[in-house]
């Protein structure tokens, strides 16, 4: 019995030994795989891990780029300033860092609390670029876990001059603007970094096996900019906006052989220009410095010669007006006198295709591909958008929007014979220690015009300065060729009747030109609104300074050249070729004006009022002296204008629109047109009878039928 219960008992406890082998064996298993899953299969994570709860890594800021002007002037660079950063999970008395911070920078400990009691981060900054008031508080600082740090800081070199181009940069020195934007990734350089680790003491320490890495410094910048002449520009764009009390205005002035940006400035006292450069991102409607596309086009593809004599309707047609009533003037006074009517007449020449060609080769609707953020390509209308009046309203510098260097860049276009060149403002790339990386060269874009085009369109812009509407801007011993513009702006919805937008562009030496300068200025509200006498003058002041600066003054005009004067609004007689005036088309009177104003002798053959010049050539009188004979088309007078008898509608078609227009005119009857050309449709019909207050419709082809 006794043996028996011992055999029992030797059995359980042999099945326990097993039981627990078994159970062992198996935990054993289980222990063996996960060290294998951790150690193996998944230890980069667990060592990523690890690392994290002993290991800091702080970034290391480099110093941005330096940009400076076309003459090695910095006028951005960076001063270092103190920064303070801690690793949260390093930091041992919380407690006491937040009050030794907040006893110093004059802040509640609580401020600094809780940024160090952030979770889930092993970085935070404590205070940024501090006031340097505190730099003899802060330079002995040593706490565990807190690190310091010297970030550098952009600042402006010469009072901000110029920093509406260069642009901004936030907090961590990313641009957000201007050049500091467009090159970016060239003047931020690259971070280093430092790494701080905990030993198993607890203590911080340098990491042994990260070794710190420099920051590699941005790459510097060379601007075409000259800084002295940008120093003008802000200073006369500054004096100009204020005694005119306008809103606002822009500058852009511009080497016209290279396209180099000289200098850029905006103005706007509502501060909707303040993170942008409007010279290239704001778009108005230009007025009549947008002539110089009728006036090129129109000698590019001699239909015009300066003496071409251009009738002008006493200033008035189809509800456009002059400012300067004239009933006929040459090409050359349409230009130097801003003739809205005679440029529209020209235009008509012209036709929508061949002034929509022209327009877009100056570089409206288009990018000027400047090398700077934001730019607006602006808006031109295709010829199949074009409804009958556009063609009038583009050819004075309305329907159209436009950019200030868009219309700078087509003025130094004609400048430069012809040849219209790549606006640029980056001029070269430079490494930190001064390494030459990368130059930018001027650059052709295309010939918009022939050289002898842009010699002629050149002398009636000095026409314009020396005689016409630009005179506030004309300098001594030298000559300026410019043009002006005013225009209406839109205010509502609605053109405005005493809002306005004054422009002067003009390009010096004429001889031989160098610099061209745009001038407009937002709502003038001093009283003058004109261009030539807000906007010219703020060009004289500009050019007479840059003068003075560089020495152009040498490209004074020749002793020899030939000056020309205004006799009355014409020009002197042994400057117009008789051989060249087309009075075809005129009514009598106006043609009997100017040839009077002109002392060109003449005689009439036909109807001496109401009638329209029907031919015209040079006969001799009884002393053999040649004359001009005019004869005129009776058609007009043929018309039944009697106030006791109805009128009837007169056949039309056919007949020029300049024709149809006076007919109806004579008569005493609105009328509205569509199109442009000879009349081609009427509304009534010829014969019909006309009533009190009826309004004629009057259809023509296109403009190229004119």
């Amino acid at each position: 019995m006794r043996e028996r219960t011992k055999t029992n008992i030797k059995a359980n406890t042999e099945r326990r030994i097993a039981v627990f082998m078994v159970v062992f064996g198996l935990l054993f298993l289980v222990i063996l795989y996960k060290l294998f899953t951790i150690q193996v299969v998944e230890s980069a994570k667990y060592r990523v891990a690890a690392k994290k709860q002993y290991e800091s890594r702080i970034s290391l800021r480099p110093s941005r780029g330096i940009i400076f002007d076309r003459k090695m002037n910095a006028l951005v660079s960076n001063i270092n300033m103190y920064s303070f950063a801690a690793d949260p999970n390093m930091v041992d008395n919380k407690d006491s860092v937040a009050a030794i911070f907040g006893g110093i920078f004059g802040k509640d400990k609580s401020f600094y609390l809780d940024k160090l009691n952030t979770r889930n981060t092993s970085f935070i900054w404590l205070e940024r670029r501090i006031d340097p008031k505190y730099e003899d508080q802060v330079k002995d600082i040593n706490i565990s876990g807190v690190i310091k740090l010297n970030e550098p800081n952009r600042v402006f070199n010469y009072e901000r001059l110029s920093s509406q181009l260069i642009g901004f940069t936030n907090i961590d020195n990313i641009g957000l603007s201007g050049v500091e934007l467009e090159l970016n990734d060239l003047l931020s350089g690259k971070d280093g970094y430092v790494v701080m680790q905990k030993d198993g003491l607890g203590k911080k320490r340098p990491a042994v096996e990260y070794p710190r890495k420099e920051p590699i410094d941005g790459n510097n910048v060379l601007l075409t900019i000259d800084m002295n002449i940008q120093k003008i520009v802000e200073e006369e764009l500054s004096a100009g906006v204020s005694v005119n009390n306008s809103l606002g205005g822009k500058v852009v002035v511009m080497n016209v052989k290279t396209g180099e940006i000289l200098a850029m400035n905006c103005i706007s006292l509502d501060g909707s220009s303040q993170d942008k450069i409007a010279e290239i991102t704001d778009l108005y409607e230009p007025g009549s410095t947008f002539k110089i596309v009728t006036g090129a086009a129109a000698l590019e593809e001699n239909l015009m010669t300066k003496f071409d004599v251009i009738n002008t309707y006493g200033g008035e047609y189809m509800n456009i007006k002059d400012s300067h009533k004239f009933s006929s003037l040459t090409f050359q006074q349409v230009i130097e006198q801003s003739s809205n009517i005679g440029t529209i007449q020209v235009a008509n020449r012209l036709g929508r295709e061949r002034f929509y060609k022209y327009a877009r080769d100056f570089g409206y609707g288009i990018t000027t591909g400047i090398d700077l953020p934001g730019e607006m390509k602006g808006r031109l209308k295709r010829p199949v958008e074009f409804s009958p009046v556009t063609l009038n309203y583009m050819a004075i510098g309305y329907e159209v929007l436009v950019t200030a260097l868009q219309m700078t860049n087509a003025y130094a276009c004609v400048a430069n014979d012809g040849m219209m060149m790549k606006p640029f403002i980056i001029k070269k790339i430079l490494a930190p220690d001064g390494t030459l990386i990368k130059e930018f060269k001027p650059s052709e874009v295309r010939n918009v015009i022939s050289k002898n085009t842009a010699k002629t369109l050149t002398e009636l812009f000095v026409g314009v300065v020396e005689r016409g509407t630009g005179k506030d801007a004309k300098i001594d011993n030298i000559k300026i060729a410019g043009k002006t513009g005013t225009s209406q702006k839109i205010v509502e919805g609605k053109y405005s009747k005493s809002k306005y937008t004054s422009s002067f562009i003009g390009y010096f030496p004429a001889e031989d030109p160098q610099i061209v300068v745009a001038v407009i200025i937002d709502a003038p509200g001093a009283g003058e609104y004109y261009g030539g006498k807000v906007s010219a003058p703020i060009f004289k002041k500009i050019a007479e300074r840059i003068i003075n600066l560089t020495g152009l003054h040498e490209y004074s005009a020749p002793e020899n050249e030939a000056n020309y004067v205004m006799a009355g609004n014409n020009l002197q007689n042994d400057l117009l070729d008789p051989n060249n005036i087309n009075l075809v088309n005129f009514d009598i009177t106006d043609a009997v004006k100017f040839l009077k104003e002109n002392e060109i002798p003449y005689e009439i053959e036909g109807a001496k009022k109401n009638a329209l010049v029907n031919s015209q050539q040079f006969v001799k009188d009884e002393n053999g002296n040649n004359i001009m004979r005019l004869t005129t088309s009776a058609g007009v007078n043929e018309i039944e204008l009697q106030k006791d008898n109805p009128a009837k509608m007169p056949d039309l078609k056919g007949m020029s629109l300049r024709k149809c227009i006076f007919t109806l005119s004579t008569m005493g009857f609105d009328y509205k047109v569509t199109g442009t050309g000879k009349v081609t449709g009427q509304m009534p019909d010829p014969g019909e009878t006309l009533i009190k207050n009826q309004t004629v419709i009057i259809n023509c082809d296109n403009p190229e039928n004119q």
